[in-house]
């Protein structure tokens, strides 16, 4: 099965609203279970934070941001706490885990995780329990599908010999990252694909990848019987390019027949 053929996007009985910048930092979010909301974790938020900044006014809630990699926090706000560190499947001088963050900052009945963490969140979400992904209403998160590229320059056999480990290397990774990907689709439906442009497409072993790939994911609880999606993404009015120098990259087929 083609990997992108893992990512089923459904169709929800929710209203989309896009929260934040309109470019890069802004995510499509489902109104009616953010009304729900009590508190929105969000991770590797760098120096924009238009997102959480217009989750918290438009839902009246309060956010948890996390970054380790900045020295001060861009913006204050009443309903925000900055905690200067980054997430992992352990423990560091400068990571946590999220059941760590959760019990040292506090849980709630309804909550909203948000996530860009520059390639960690595959070994995040292979470490987390199923009870802890479970528990949060709506997941935001880029993904990085990040291939490795043979570029070197060798006699035939071993360009050969090189460009075939790296192949295997790649498949690897796709079964890693579908493996995550069928994990987060156990208990939340995929409602919502946005691809980033700031990067383009890989060829990964005969199929063509995008770089980065935002997905909202709503919790199956919500969702009475989930519906393949037909609806063709971007979508005008909710997406916009992340890069404004450069067109949205409109030609990927999700949901293929």
């Amino acid at each position: 099965m083609p990997f992108l053929s893992s990512i089923k996007i459904c169709d929800t009985p929710f209203t989309k609203v896009r929260l934040g910048g309109e470019a890069d930092g802004g995510y499509v979010v489902l109104d009616e279970i953010c009304r729900k909301c009590d508190l929105l974790y969000s991770y590797g938020v760098e120096r924009d934070v238009s997102f959480e900044k217009s989750f918290v006014e438009k839902y009246k809630t309060k956010a948890i941001l996390f970054d380790h990699t900045i020295e001060e926090f861009p913006e204050e706000h009443q309903n925000f706490l900055f905690v200067r560190e980054g997430l992992a499947p352990y423990k560091s001088d400068t990571l946590d885990t999220l059941e760590s963050h959760i019990n040292r900052f506090g849980d709630a009945q309804h909550k909203t995780l948000k996530m860009d963490i520059e390639w960690g969140e595959w070994a995040v979400f292979e470490d987390l329990s199923s009870d802890l992904i479970k528990s949060f209403d709506q997941i935001i998160c880029e993904f990085h599908i990040i291939p490795v590229e043979y570029k070197g320059s060798h006699s035939p056999y071993f360009t050969g010999f090189h460009k075939s480990i790296y192949k295997k290397i790649n498949q690897l990774l796709l079964d890693k990252y579908k493996t995550v990907l069928d994990k987060l689709q156990r208990n939340h439906d995929v409602y919502h694909v946005h691809v980033n442009n700031s990067l383009g497409h890989n060829l990964i072993n005969g199929e063509r990848i995008p770089n980065l790939v935002e997905l909202s994911f709503v919790n199956k609880k919500y969702i009475e019987k989930a519906v393949v999606s037909k609806t063709t993404f971007p979508i005008n009015g909710l997406d916009c390019p992340n890069k404004t120098d450069r067109p949205d990259i409109l030609d990927i087929e999700w949901n293929p027949n």
